[in-house]
């Protein structure tokens, strides 16, 4: 598979797992009904991505938060 498919399925799952523990967090502390849970869920995804998106335009090496390591310039 192609290394930039394969970092772009990171890229997308991370934000999804990070809205998942942020639900569950919620759901344990808040005890919240799973119709909120439904609300919170991609709530908390789409806001930890865009944030994350919009903190990398400025400083790149942020980019880890997405689940994408650095990687090396390829030499020739």
């Amino acid at each position: 598979m192609n290394p930039t498919v394969i970092k772009n399925i990171v890229r997308t799952a991370t934000p999804a797992v990070v809205g998942a523990v942020v639900t569950y967090v919620t759901k344990l502390s808040a005890h919240i009904s799973p119709a909120t849970q439904a609300v919170v869920f991609p709530i908390a995804t789409t806001a930890y991505y865009s944030a994350i998106r919009l903190l990398e335009q400025k400083y790149p090496k942020l980019g880890w938060l997405l689940g994408a390591l650095p990687q090396k310039p390829a030499t020739k």
